[in-house]
């Protein structure tokens, strides 16, 4: 059990027992955890807040201006109903096109779809409730999201075995993906292929998704049943020469009947729309009742936990796919700000002055980067750089932190380095 749940388990035991015996098991694995959303709050009032997973302007949240001006666009009828479990009809259509627009290789007969889900945390959820029982292994990258521990351990009791993505020197590797899956021994296996990767911002070139996908159809060949759980959130913020489609496409034109390719996207990151809500789930199968059968389940799921999504926040998605004309140059004019941002931000983190405070991870994409410190603790870094210089970063373990540049000035990027060094040179006299 997490120490965090055990600490609130003693706590409300000391507090009201009779409570603390009403805790289900589920209630007693659960806690909140010190991860990004803590630190984050605690550097909400510094000047510069690199710690969150959205994108700034000086002065205001970066979004589209026909995405905010949408909602004098819609019909009481576009507000005001349920919509259904698996979300509005032609929004579902619509973000399928947009799928096949964006990935060339992706045939609309080997997928379901898109179900709507509250976002891509939601759909993760339901991946688990669907997929995952106490004890079955999850694959993560020892890079990972933090969420995933407590969606798929705390709530399901899987067993995580992590794997390294990084070398000593700082630089992308499958090496250690390759040796994972050529020695796994279960018959049942959950990976989650989270790129552009949070907390790295690291997409694969073609070539190592090659890599990536014949391990995959390797371990699937010797009889594991392989669920491959793409988790899309950053997709489209490329900045350099990657693979731009989905790892979803490559992995469901193996046509393997035991790897289940899962996507996770949705407007969050891609529209700039983070309080919306709007996430999909989509699954690579080919087989008509297959997809009926999955269809319904998920539904299923969705009806018995928050019954269906907002009505608002789909028909703004759905009216702007529907609109595209200044919408997708809106985006595009986002996506190049943060472009700006990331190669000031590369220029600076490799520069030679910086070498004994720090080595930067690989990064090409999405709103971070990580840096392994030199040195000293990043939590007592965070906490120096909040109270003495009012920046925000994200302590990641024992050695790392992340950067958000996605939500500082490009002018301000190198004061805000410059600065963390000058904090890590006083933490290491």
């Amino acid at each position: 059990m997490n120490p965090l749940a055990l600490d609130l388990n003693e706590k409300l035991s000391k507090s009201n027992p009779e409570i603390a015996d009403m805790l289900s098991d589920l209630g007693k694995l659960m806690y909140y955890p010190k991860g990004i959303l803590s630190q984050s709050a605690e550097a909400k009032s510094t000047k510069y807040n690199a710690t969150i997973g959205m994108a700034t302007y000086k002065d205001s949240k970066m979004y589209a201006n026909t995405l905010n001006d949408v909602f004098t666009e819609l019909t009481p009828d576009e507000i005001f109903p349920y919509t259904p479990p698996q979300g509005i009809e032609s929004l579902r259509d619509l973000w399928q096109q947009k799928m096949l627009k964006e990935n060339p290789d992706l045939d609309a007969g080997d997928m379901t779809r898109p179900i709507l889900t509250n976002a891509l945390t939601h759909g993760l959820s339901l991946v688990a409730d669907m997929f995952v029982d106490s004890g079955d292994t999850l694959l993560l990258p020892t890079h990972n999201w933090g969420n995933y521990k407590l969606v798929y351990s705390a709530r399901h009791s899987a067993d995580i075995e992590t794997y390294d993505i990084f070398d000593e020197d700082g630089h992308f590797t499958t090496d250690n993906f390759v040796d994972t899956l050529e020695n796994y021994q279960k018959d049942k296996v959950v990976l989650i292929l989270n790129y552009p990767n949070n907390p790295t911002g690291y997409t694969p070139t073609k070539e190592e998704v090659s890599t990536i996908v014949t391990a995959i159809k390797s371990l699937a060949e010797r009889g594991t049943n392989v669920i491959a759980l793409v988790d899309d959130a950053y997709y489209g913020l490329f900045y350099e020469d990657v693979y731009t489609q989905s790892l979803f496409t490559a992995l469901t034109n193996l046509h393997l009947d035991n790897v289940l390719p899962i996507r996770l996207d949705g407007a969050t990151k891609e529209f700039f729309a983070w309080g919306l809500r709007v996430g999909f789930i989509s699954f690579g199968v080919t087989n008509e009742m297959t997809k009926h059968v999955l269809e319904e389940k998920v539904k299923g799921l969705i009806r018995s936990n928050i019954s269906s999504g907002p009505m608002p926040s789909q028909s703004a998605v759905k009216y702007v796919l529907e609109h595209p004309e200044t919408f997708e140059s809106e985006i595009q004019h986002n996506i190049d700000t943060l472009q700006a941002r990331y190669e000031i931000t590369k220029s600076v983190v490799y520069d030679e002055q910086y070498a004994p405070y720090w080595q930067a991870y690989d990064f090409n994409s999405g709103y971070f980067m990580a840096l392994k410190v030199h040195g000293v603790d990043p939590e007592q870094l965070r906490l120096r750089l909040i109270e003495t210089y009012s920046i925000g970063i994200i302590a990641l373990n024992d050695t790392d932190i992340r950067i958000a540049f996605s939500c500082v000035e490009k002018d301000d990027i190198p004061h805000v380095f410059d600065t963390i060094a000058k904090a890590i040179s006083e933490l290491q006299k």
